[in-house]
């Protein structure tokens, strides 16, 4: 598994395109975690000059642990697009440069080959989840009230939940990029599906009352694997926990899409 994450890094390491849309989602989440307090200060002054009394956003227990480790989570998911598009370039490359076909003939069989893409998803989702976790220890040891060990620990499993939407959410860019096999195409299909079909079929299955939706669109499957927490903070019932069903959705469309890529690899002619 090393080799074969080193192979994929060597590969990766003069990529300008990996490296700024990498950096990019990596900027994104820090600016998006440590900005939530700045942001709320801001809304405490301008809601002041209008010499408005008793709301103060800055009340939001936001950063307070345990609930940390969920809205930091819910917030850098959202950023997820820029690290797939980061693996389509990558995978699309292999196709546009050939070098997969040159490294079939150095000796790397198609499934090291698809492999060696899904180490580096791995890779990618626990660097990510471990750069949450940091954001979300500093920011909680600043902000939050109770710093006990045990309120850090309660509800940290949270990041293991984002690592793994995070990988699938990879995987599933992996079998996009390897579908269609040209970068642009493959992004903006990635964008399409996400933002226009997924939601169009969601808002008329919940129109019609058809809550099973969630488990059938894979975007939407692995977003609602953490739900949003916020509406809590207006008295509003929120799930805080994982159900076996939103897991076992979500590891099914995994090993859906690591079978497909691995069928795609494996019978097209290099």
């Amino acid at each position: 598994m090393l080799r074969l994450l080193r192979i994929e890094y060597q590969k990766l390491r003069p990529s300008r395109s990996f490296k700024v849309l990498a950096s990019m989602y990596f900027i994104a989440v820090f600016i998006a975690g440590v900005g939530v307090m700045p942001f709320l200060r801001y809304l405490k002054s301008r809601i002041e000059e209008f010499d408005v009394d008793g709301i103060d956003p800055t009340i939001i227990p936001f950063y307070e642990f345990p609930d940390i480790w969920q809205n930091l989570t819910i917030v850098a998911i959202w950023g997820k697009a820029l690290l797939g598009f980061s693996l389509i370039y990558s995978i699309t490359n292999e196709y546009s440069y050939r070098t997969i076909r040159q490294n079939v003939i150095d000796g790397l069989s198609k499934q090291e080959f698809v492999m060696s893409k899904i180490v580096m998803a791995g890779f990618l989702s626990l660097a990510s989840a471990l750069f949450v976790f940091l954001i979300g220890l500093v920011t909680g040891l600043i902000y939050s009230t109770d710093i006990s060990i045990g309120a850090i620990l309660d509800g940290s499993y949270f990041i293991l939940v984002f690592a793994l939407q995070m990988f699938t959410f990879l995987v599933f860019t992996l079998f996009v990029g390897t579908l269609i096999k040209k970068s642009i195409i493959a992004m903006g299909v990635l964008i399409f599906w996400v933002f226009a079909v997924e939601n169009i079929i969601w808002g008329r299955m919940q129109y019609l009352k058809n809550e099973w939706v969630d488990y059938i669109l894979p975007v939407k499957a692995i977003n609602q694997l953490n739900h949003v927490p916020f509406p809590k903070y207006a008295l509003q019932e929120v799930q805080d926990f994982i159900t076996l069903p939103e897991l076992g959705a979500v590891l099914f469309y995994l090993a859906l899409f690591y079978w497909a890529t691995n069928k795609l690899v494996s019978r097209r002619d290099l």
